[in-house]
């Protein structure tokens, strides 16, 4: 029951900030409870900062099921007070690892959700990209509320 009211709160302040963008109450609240039931798939954002390229190749000698992912909230982040790390738990050597975050757009309504206290969960699905020497990785998440 705990749930239900978290996500009834999440989805109110996810359709507030969308009513504030230029939607109709209406509209906010469609637009919100679609993104909330549906699973949505994002490609990590800030992959190629810092050492973020050499984690990504690393993890490709992994198998899926030895992944698992986590999001973690970063309000005290100095470019975005929504940031929304994604974090790789690697179970076999007990590590995990910073490979990027939730993309900027998303992350404004994401954050609110986390804030209060909905739920969210998170699967790597595929790294991608490094096909040759020019081109960087990257990784899709699919996330679900």
């Amino acid at each position: 029951m705990k749930q239900i009211t978290n996500i009834r709160k999440a989805v109110c302040a996810m359709a507030n900030h969308l009513k504030k963008a230029g939607y109709s109450l209406s509209e906010a609240f469609r637009k919100t409870w679609r993104r909330v039931k549906l699973t949505m798939t994002i490609r990590a954002a800030g992959t190629t900062f810092e050492n973020r390229q050499e984690r990504l190749n690393f993890l490709k000698n992994f198998k899926p099921e030895d992944l698992t992912v986590t999001l973690e909230r970063e309000a005290d982040n100095q470019h975005d007070s929504n940031a929304i790390k994604i974090i790789v738990h690697i179970l076999p050597i007990k590590r995990k690892t910073v490979i990027g975050y939730v993309p900027a757009g998303l992350a404004r309504e994401l954050a609110k959700a986390i804030d209060a206290g909905a739920q969210v969960k998170a699967k790597l699905l595929q790294i991608i990209g490094g096909y040759s020497y020019k081109e960087s990785l990257g990784a899709l998440i699919n996330i679900a509320v």
